[in-house]
């Protein structure tokens, strides 16, 4: 009777234990257990529920990072836009994105691959972000407080209560 008690204690007790706030975050990345490896995968996800300091399966850790669009509804990222974020303490850093649109920044030295950034220090919050390419240019009108994944704040699914819609460079004609 003891041993049945107890196993229905530990059984009601695996219930309650659930995932953390960082497991869900990387859980509503989609169900794709594979996803394809690099610098180029997931465009337009929050990149830092898998590459943040709170929660790194494993991989590189991002300061921060995103996609950029042409327009707003574009599906696909867009290749070598020019992220240019300025930090509190007014030091610039300038990055340009991969073929898939992404971009990150992290600390440490030189990695193999476009779309990235390495910094020696952290920049410092809150930061103000434009983003160039072509002759066109977006500033954003807000500052980035806290959160170093742009989609946190920038569904590409477009604006709603809790977004402000894609990261883009040209208004849609």
């Amino acid at each position: 009777m003891a041993r049945g008690s107890i196993l229905a204690l530990l059984l009601l007790c695996a219930g309650c234990i659930g995932t953390t706030p960082e497991e869900e975050l990387a859980a509503a990345q989609g169900d794709d257990p594979n996803p394809p490896e690099g610098p180029t995968h997931r465009p337009g996800q929050r990149c830092l529920a898998c590459h943040g300091e709170d929660y790194d399966p494993g991989g590189e850790v991002f300061l921060l990072a995103g996609t950029v669009y042409r327009r707003a509804g574009d599906a696909l990222g867009l290749a070598s836009a020019e992220v240019e974020i300025t930090d509190d303490d007014g030091e610039i850093f300038r990055i340009s994105t991969n073929r898939a649109g992404n971009f990150m920044v992290s600390l440490g030295g030189g990695r193999p691959y476009e779309g990235w950034l390495g910094v020696a220090s952290a920049p410092v919050f809150p930061l103000q972000v434009t983003v160039r390419a072509g002759g066109a240019e977006q500033t954003m009108r807000n500052v980035v407080h806290r959160e170093g994944a742009c989609a946190a704040c920038h569904d590409r699914a477009g604006k709603s209560a809790t977004s402000n819609g894609a990261v883009y460079v040209e208004e849609t004609p």
